[in-house]
């Protein structure tokens, strides 16, 4: 049996301090006005953001054109350095895009679903986006495989037993949106080689609060955004690409940042080596700068001991939410849960989620799941208490 999340095992994280805990709240100015427990929704905003895109601003004044030159193609590059360290991944197979709908569009532009192996699999637990666009793939040949859940958690084995030859990508949550269930990705990503399938990780949920490293996983691309816990603002999504598969795979859907020479203005299209062929056009460059903020606080604060503290704070919500008779819409086990977690009043989900929105207490409410709470490694028990009792109410 695995140790207790309080207890953590020889060499494993510890959680944040108290004090530490103090130190990060006050950089974090949105939890000073709240109790905002909903960062797996949109991310509490780093207080060193305004002076971020004050920094933008000021160069677009003083510079001009200059400063594509000068500070925003650099800027880029600085941003994608810092999602690679926070994804385990090797330098320059990462780029970065405005949102994951267009890189996951991308990435299944690159695909051929005229032949025998053009199935997509997934699973019915999968983020909406990527089920519309699977299905916008079967006008050119695509089949869609959905298997089926219990509507909490990914059956590994089912999934693996539905990837066959005829398999052209799986697309895969690494941790699910509704549930906070953590998916072994691995295994997938080890099945659809075994089939010479291409396996596609949505990592949304799970960059920013555990540590990820996608060459263990073995994925072909992982995907994922500032938004959520990254604490980075709405603007920026990005995309790791296997190094090996850079030379094979290649999109359709391309634009002239990704050229291997954009500013040569060449009629023919040449990639750019690597993930940065898949730049695509001109980025937000305000996005990226207030991105960065987070991504580094992220990486300061380490993903290892944020786990042990989130670990801590969901297991609070966990066993208070039971204590007091709610049903939890997410994993008990804390190994098989990520940071968030869903607790379900049945048809009073969605009024107990405003009413706890209406004094201060910032959560949401999701169709079919329940009340998403989202505490991070700035968050307190204290905080989760509060919540607790405020249902309880």
């Amino acid at each position: 049996m695995a140790a207790p999340p309080e207890t953590p095992q020889a060499g494993a994280a510890a959680p944040l301090t108290e004090a530490e805990v103090d130190a990060w709240r006050a950089r974090f100015p949105t939890v000073a006005r709240r109790t905002y427990l909903i960062n797996n929704s949109l991310g509490a905003m780093p207080a060193s953001v305004p002076a971020a895109l004050a920094s933008y601003a000021q160069q677009w004044q003083e510079r001009g054109v200059e400063a594509w030159r000068t500070e925003w193609f650099p800027k880029v590059r600085s941003v994608v350095a810092l999602l690679e360290g926070l994804l385990g991944a090797p330098a320059g197979s990462v780029v970065v895009h405005q949102n994951v709908a267009t890189l996951t569009a991308m990435l299944v532009s690159a695909l051929d679903f005229s032949g025998r192996r053009n199935r997509i699999v997934m699973a019915d637990l999968e983020w909406p986006s990527h089920g519309y666009l699977a299905e916008g793939q079967r006008a050119l040949g695509a089949e869609v495989v959905t298997v089926p859940t219990d509507g909490l958690a990914v059956d590994t084995e089912r999934l693996l037993a539905a990837i066959d030859e005829r398999t052209a990508v799986v697309v895969v949550s690494h941790v699910l949106f509704r549930s906070s269930a953590i998916t072994d990705v691995a295994a997938v990503a080890a099945r659809a080689h075994e089939v010479g399938a291409v396996c596609l990780v949505d990592g949304y949920h799970a960059v920013g609060h555990m540590p990820v490293d996608v060459t263990a996983i073995g994925c072909d691309a992982y995907v994922g955004g500032s938004v959520k816990w990254l604490c980075g603002g709405p603007g920026v999504g990005y995309l790791y690409l296997r190094p090996e598969l850079s030379a094979t795979l290649a999109p359709r859907d391309v634009g002239w940042l990704g050229h291997a020479r954009p500013f040569g203005f060449e009629p023919a299209w040449e990639p750019a080596e690597g993930a940065m062929g898949w730049l695509g056009g001109t980025p937000g460059m305000p996005a990226l700068y207030a991105a960065a903020e987070g991504y580094a606080a992220i990486t300061e604060a380490t993903p290892a001991r944020i786990r042990a503290t989130s670990v801590r704070l969901t297991t609070a919500l966990v066993e208070g939410a039971l204590a007091r008779g709610f049903a939890v819409r997410s994993p008990v086990a804390a190994d098989q849960r990520a940071g968030s977690v869903t607790i379900d009043l049945g048809d009073k989900s969605e009024a107990a989620s405003q009413r706890l929105i209406d004094a201060g207490i910032i959560v949401d409410f999701r169709p079919r799941a329940g009340i998403r709470v989202g505490a991070h490694f700035f968050n307190t028990v204290a905080e989760c208490e509060s919540l607790l009792d405020a249902l309880s109410g």
